[in-house]
């Protein structure tokens, strides 16, 4: 079984406790994913404690790595994994000549991966990791060509002075839309509607 080493350590000061870890792991703060929880001792005589839950990044990438080797194995499929760490999260793009199975009809095969790839992790250590799972950069191409199509009806919508719905999205493709239209000038933009239904309207400025 796959296994991703959570370290704790303890202490009465957050930043020496956090140093301590660093000096331990032989690591930098820009090396390691971690998280602080203050905790209260029990007894007569109370008193707080930190508890720092920390894992490497490189650690968290090899089981990644690993995870998505064994699954795409079982599907019968070869993969080339590159990977990016950032400060907030990791991407992994598959590279692979069958990336239309990997990706799925609208991408619902890829969401589901990545969906048990997070699962997998958070049930093995307490630090939150946002994993950003794409194949032959099809989630880049599709974030573009929403961008695009968001400029192209904000155009309308200015040349017109009509609002526009367009087609539901999930909340990170809103978000896209929003903030790419932040700094357009002649429309703003809201979200309505229930979720899965939710969608963006852009909609005219008055002068």
């Amino acid at each position: 079984m796959l296994e991703l080493k959570n370290h704790k350590f303890e202490g009465k000061n957050s930043e020496e406790v956090l140093n301590k870890a660093l000096n331990e792991l032989n690591a930098s703060k820009e090396e390691v994913y971690y998280n602080v929880k203050e905790e209260q001792s029990g007894g007569l005589f109370k008193s707080k404690k930190y508890v720092i839950n920390i894992v490497l990044k490189e650690d968290v990438v090899e089981y990644i790595k690993a995870y998505l080797k064994e699954i795409t194995e079982l599907m019968g499929i070869n993969v080339e994994l590159e990977t990016q760490k950032r400060e907030k999260y990791i991407k992994v793009n598959m590279i692979s000549d069958n990336s239309a199975i990997l990706i799925g009809k609208n991408g619902r095969t890829m969401k589901a991966l990545q969906e048990l790839l997070k699962q997998s992790i958070s049930s093995q250590i307490e630090t939150r990791i946002n994993i950003i799972l794409d194949s032959n950069d099809y989630k880049e191409k599709q974030e573009k060509n929403i961008e695009r199509l968001a400029v192209k009806l904000a155009k309308d919508v200015v040349k017109t002075g009509i609002e526009v719905k367009m087609d539901r999205m999930n909340s990170y493709e809103r978000r896209l839309v929003h903030n790419r239209l932040s700094n357009f000038k002649g429309v703003t933009t809201i979200s309505e509607g229930e979720e899965p239904n939710r969608c963006v309207v852009i909609k005219p400025v008055e002068k």
